[in-house]
């Protein structure tokens, strides 16, 4: 998920928005990360049934932005708005699964390509700083408080700079939706440490950034999809 803020400079024709305009689009994200955080930390599960009042209630917004926080997760697939049948919580069985991998598969595949020729020695630091975040939550300290959160948010946050490493707007734009989905799966999915699949995961990570800062698009391209089909089958077992 996209959480920057783009600095005004950049965009100086944006200043002229009415400050009521900025308000209501802050309280919208504001609504669609408190919608997004409740799926993550289970306060709202798979197939629950809610409401726009219910969630406005909860979160302590207004239903407007709730609303229009609602359809943007409708669009990303997250939630399921039909009729007399309200709003629920979509549900991940291991064919969407599959799709969602094959799919994810093939744009780190297209992103490799790019990646090792636009990334800049920022983005190699940074895939390098998050591979050092997953080893920490996962391996060397993985039972302490909050370590699971921060592992996957870390994973999210891994996989989202190999894309944007390729500098290709629409890229990122069609990953995040995608990602959002499977942060959702990988909080839903955890069971608690596995230490032998937290070492080989970790490894394929440490092996994905070695690549990228290679730029040995070959090599990049078959470590993201071993580490696609490994991670597929472990969550799909897991979810199962």
């Amino acid at each position: 998920m996209d959480n920057r803020v783009e600095h005004p400079d950049l965009h100086p024709q944006k200043r002229t928005a009415a400050p009521s305009t900025i308000g209501a689009r802050s309280a919208s994200d504001a609504a669609y990360a408190g919608i997004v955080d409740l799926i993550l930390t289970r306060g709202l599960r798979p197939g629950e049934k809610t409401s726009v009042y219910l969630l406005a209630t909860r979160l302590g917004f207004g239903r407007m932005p709730v609303k229009e926080a609602v359809s943007r997760l409708q669009s990303e697939g997250v939630l399921s708005v039909k009729g007399r049948s309200g709003t629920t919580v979509a549900t991940v069985d291991a064919s969407s699964l599959t799709q969602m991998f094959a799919l994810r598969r093939a744009l780190e595949a297209f992103a490799a390509e790019s990646a090792v020729v636009a990334a800049t020695p920022d983005d190699i630091n940074l895939v390098n700083a998050l591979v050092a975040e997953m080893q920490e939550t996962s391996i060397d300290a993985p039972d302490a408080p909050g370590a699971g959160a921060r592992f996957v948010r870390a994973n999210a946050a891994f996989h989202d700079a190999i894309i944007e490493a390729a500098h290709n707007s629409f890229l990122t734009r069609a990953y995040s939706h995608l990602q959002l989905q499977f942060q959702i799966v990988a909080y839903l999915s955890q069971r608690g440490p596995d230490v032998l699949a937290a070492r080989r995961r970790q490894a394929e990570h440490a092996e994905i950034a070695e690549s990228l800062a290679a730029r040995d698009a070959a090599r990049l391209k078959e470590v993201l999809w071993r580490h696609g089909i490994s991670t597929e089958q472990s969550l799909i077992a897991q979810l199962t």
